[in-house]
């Protein structure tokens, strides 16, 4: 006989239908029947599967024979299909477990990414492609800064060097002046994550930071001689970090 009629032969020897033996191997009824009808094979997960079931060797399942082992001591059919066939599982929960981490590793980015344009401070907080940066901003007016509303936190653009061309707008708080002349603050920030940030006389900065500043307080505001590498300011209303040289031409 052949494996479509073993097949059929072993079903009615257990007592199985077509549907029950389907169940069992988690496939439909109608592959079943093209096994037993000779129009299609079972795969080699299925092979072993069905030799377990039926308490046969996979030679005598599809030779309708035992096969003697070689003088070599080669492994048997047997022995190297069951070997493929848990190599494949093995290498499919590898696939699986591979795609699983790229997935969350892309996830992963997409947060830090997201937190960083969005400025979400507790986000940039660990991301660990962001290092901590030291920037300085004019102390706004006793009104802005004392805001019962947001609990005396206030938000102003920081620049984050002496080139003028980097700017973080950050949230934080630093509690009214205490009495220091011409106040500004320095804040020791990562991303939009706020470490420290003091009050500090204009005597304790560069004075090419207290230039930028001017600089970009006149182009926000229309003023005063300054130049951009772009004039367009949206950015500066919709961005959390801009990227542009905005200097005083004229410095004190």
């Amino acid at each position: 006989m052949n494996f479509k009629d073993d097949i059929k032969m072993l079903r009615k020897q257990s007592n199985l239908t077509q549907e029950e033996l389907a169940k069992k191997l988690h496939v439909t009824r109608q592959t079943v029947s093209t096994w037993e009808t000779g129009k299609n094979m079972p795969s080699l997960e299925t092979l072993h599967v069905l030799s377990q079931l039926f308490n046969i060797s996979l030679e005598k399942l599809l030779f309708n024979e035992e096969i003697e082992m070689k003088k070599d001591k080669e492994p048997s059919l047997a022995t190297q299909i069951d070997h493929n066939v848990k190599l494949k599982s093995r290498y499919r929960r590898w696939t699986f477990g591979l795609g699983a981490l790229i997935a969350l590793m892309i996830v992963g980015i997409g947060i830090l990414c997201l937190g960083y344009y969005k400025g979400i401070g507790t986000i940039d907080r660990v991301n660990p492609f962001l290092s901590y940066k030291v920037g300085y901003t004019k102390l706004p007016s006793e009104k802005e800064i004392s805001n019962k509303k947001t609990n005396d936190y206030w938000t102003a653009w920081f620049t984050d060097n002496t080139m003028g061309n980097e700017w973080t707008k950050l949230t934080l708080t630093t509690g009214l002046n205490p009495g220091v002349k011409d106040p500004y603050v320095m804040a020791y920030h990562k991303g939009s994550y706020v470490k420290i940030a003091r009050i500090v006389p204009r005597t304790y900065i560069n004075q090419t930071y207290a230039s930028n500043l001017a600089a970009l307080d006149a182009l926000l505001n229309n003023k005063g001689n300054t130049e951009t590498n772009n004039y367009d300011l949206k950015k500066f209303k919709t961005q959390i970090h801009v990227s542009d040289t905005v200097q005083q031409l004229v410095t004190e």
